[in-house]
């Protein structure tokens, strides 16, 4: 996956519109206060959490008051400037320029409490098993991730049309989108993930179906969900 994307040379006179709520359709507009909302139950009171995929730092005025430190981490240094223009509100946010699929070099193992990676930032990874690999690495508890759920294709293409991203092509069983800049995002079933956490030793914990257009899932290590039954 090339950067341009991630850089904002994806837009038309509007640096990372398909980032900011506000120029979403109603349909993503209610999925992200959805999301939102989930995310400040489950993280709030956490010593240390991580997001993977910090983008220009939308997340950052929601939890960052709730949790005693806060990481965010990307690769991309336009939307990390703004990421950091809104840290500097928060002094327990730190802000890293990062290769997602690095991040168990620059932390100990079960550093943080909670991981998230969402709004599909797993979709748009090169290699969805190496990052949650790296993301269970760091992480004691759970890792939080929305995608976009498969079956809402057309959804996808009016919000891609609103925000003025290029479609290159689109790979109709898959669901995977191209975007001029390089972009490839995928979409999954509840049968991908659960694939995928087995691949990597989790296992989904709980999950959601956010206002019919992503999924949203929790993850943990198998072996703790493992415990618990046989405790039960």
């Amino acid at each position: 996956m090339k950067e341009n994307f991630f850089e904002g040379k994806d837009f038309t006179g509007t640096k990372f519109k398909a980032l900011i709520p506000k120029y979403y359709p109603l349909q993503y507009q209610k999925y992200i206060a959805e999301e939102t909302k989930l995310l400040q139950k489950r993280l709030g009171g956490a010593a240390r959490i991580l997001e993977a995929g910090v983008g220009i730092g939308r997340l950052i005025p929601a939890l960052a008051p709730l949790v005693t430190g806060f990481v965010g981490i990307d690769n991309a240094t336009l939307m990390l400037n703004e990421a950091q223009k809104i840290a500097k509100s928060y002094p327990n946010v730190k802000i890293i320029k990062s290769d997602l699929e690095k991040i168990s070099s620059l932390f100990p193992v079960h550093y943080f409490d909670f991981s998230l990676c969402v709004w599909n930032t797993l979709g748009n990874v090169q290699d969805e098993v190496l990052v949650l690999r790296e993301l269970s690495r760091v992480t004691a508890k759970s890792i939080f991730i929305t995608v976009y759920r498969k079956g809402t294709i057309t959804q996808r293409k009016r919000w891609y049309q609103k925000v003025g991203i290029k479609i290159a092509g689109v790979d109709l069983k898959k669901e995977i989108f191209y975007s001029e800049s390089g972009l490839k995002s995928k979409s999954y079933s509840l049968i991908d993930i659960k694939e995928l956490a087995k691949a990597t030793n989790l296992q989904i914990k709980d999950f959601k179906i956010l206002n019919g257009v992503m999924l949203f899932v929790e993850l943990v290590k198998s072996k703790k969900i493992n415990r618990k039954k046989r405790n039960t």
